[in-house]
């Protein structure tokens, strides 16, 4: 009888170091962990670390076009042949532009970005924390869209990731425009 405790014991222990090994390798590879990350970085204030999770050419792409398509009129005349060969031009003009465009603004923008996030105090990071807890997250395949919600003001941003291979982090691709658009509103105020 005891020599079966003997056996039981260690074999229990290591099944369940195993099942936390799998479950921290798992949890390493999903956006979640790649959020969390970023939420230390900017509360230990390590810039470097946070931007290794964003891809900031594409959110500022994404964002530049869905600017574009809000200044867009809602209605247009269909047999206008000039206003669809000047709306052709334009998207082929700002494809060619947009790669300068954002080199020029990137330093700006970091440090733009940056002194905002130096303001942010422990109360909001902590709710930033919370946010990305709560963070619902619907993964398919490389992507996954995030939905931070805030309870506070009732408002929410949504996020795109994607998956990056050989290290599989997860970096933020495009930030819901209408939701940054309402946060931004709100800031304003």
């Amino acid at each position: 009888m005891r020599r079966s405790w003997l056996l039981f014991v260690p074999a229990v222990l290591l099944l369940g170091l195993v099942a936390a090994g799998v479950y921290y390798y798992y949890y390493r590879g999903s956006p979640r962990y790649a959020l969390h990350q970023m939420v230390g970085a900017l509360s230990n204030r390590n810039y470097s670390n946070f931007y290794a999770h964003l891809d900031l050419k594409s959110i500022f792409s994404h964002l530049v076009q869905d600017t574009g398509q809000d200044l867009m009129p809602p209605e247009e005349p269909e047999g206008d042949y000039l206003s669809q060969l000047g709306r052709s031009l334009g998207r082929k003009f700002a494809q060619h532009i947009l790669p300068r465009m954002f080199e020029g603004f990137e330093k700006d923008l970091r440090r733009i970005i940056n002194e905002y996030l130096g303001s942010l105090t422990t109360k909001e990071l902590l709710a930033l924390d919370a946010a990305v807890a709560l963070a619902q997250i619907n993964r398919q395949g490389d992507e996954a869209l995030v939905t931070l919600r805030f309870p506070k003001d009732d408002g929410r941003l949504r996020l795109t990731m994607s998956r990056a291979f050989p290290d599989r982090t997860w970096r933020v691709v495009s930030v819901s425009y209408e939701d940054l658009k309402k946060i931004v509103k709100e800031e304003l105020k």
